[in-house]
């Protein structure tokens, strides 16, 4: 019983740390000052003056754009990758390919920034959204190919796709009728994550981002120089809800080891 006790005050202090200061940006937000000191009232103000801030609107159009560029990208190159690692013979070279596919998640996001910057500029490529959004992507790989291997590793069991090749179909059509359909739930799954992990990133996109691309971190990052006012907490809030969602959808599509067995 003194265990049991033990471990959930471990365990609610954990969660504490974690998420009291979210709390408390929550109920600033509604606050009625404009430094976040003393509690003088309830109010839906900065919320109103957040969605009225045609620049912050702006930046926030940008990064979903950003994002949704960089999670497509990142779909299409992780499932090709994905699909190359598990369903093919192993290759001169897979163990080297299989490590730098997860490089971008053990290197440190300002060298990786730094990298990207000056193989650009090397390569006299313009600092252009695609040029971001292509730099996002790299960043967002390893979550894709994650998710998307794993789903492809459980599909080899129940040999689906070669089942159609033996009953006539090529390569390539029980790659997009078989194989595609059954990891459509682990690429959106992937996809989500992308999409969080380059909406909310601020780094890469310091170093990358051209004159004129303002993404809602550096939008932020301008503004907190001035001090944390009740429209930052109101945005933070509404980020927060927008992550949350994303976090439910993603459980929704996730596979799970006895949904995966039914196939």
């Amino acid at each position: 019983m003194k265990k049991s006790r033990g471990m959930g005050l471990y365990c609610a202090g954990v969660f504490g740390f974690l998420y009291l200061p979210l709390a408390v940006m929550f109920v600033f937000s509604f606050n009625d000052a404009r430094r976040n000191v003393v509690w003088k009232g309830f109010t839906l103000k900065w919320y109103s003056a957040l969605f009225q801030n045609t620049d912050m609107m702006a930046a926030m159009l940008t990064s979903v754009e950003l994002a949704l560029s960089a999670a497509a990208i990142a779909a299409v190159i992780g499932m090709l990758a994905s699909y190359a690692m598990v369903k093919h013979k192993p290759f001169r070279g897979r163990s080297a390919y299989d490590a730098l596919l997860s490089v971008p998640l053990m290197m440190p996001e300002v060298a990786l920034g730094v990298g990207i910057l000056t193989f650009l500029v090397r390569a006299g490529y313009e600092l252009d959204f695609f040029a971001l959004a292509c730099s996002h992507a790299l960043i967002c790989l390893p979550y894709t190919i994650a998710a998307v291997r794993a789903r492809l590793i459980s599909l080899q069991e129940s040999s689906l796709e070669d089942a159609a090749m033996d009953l006539g179909a090529t390569e390539w059509q029980a790659f997009v009728k078989v194989t595609l359909p059954l990891a459509r739930p682990a690429i959106i799954s992937g996809a989500l994550l992308s999409f969080t992990v380059s909406f909310q990133d601020f780094v890469t996109s310091f170093f990358v981002a051209g004159i004129g691309i303002v993404t809602m971190p550096i939008k932020i990052y301008s503004m907190i120089k001035f001090g944390v006012s009740p429209e930052i907490n109101a945005l933070s809030v509404c980020l927060l809800l927008a992550t949350f969602t994303l976090i439910a959808l993603n459980a929704a599509f996730a596979v799970r080891p006895d949904e995966a067995s039914r196939h």
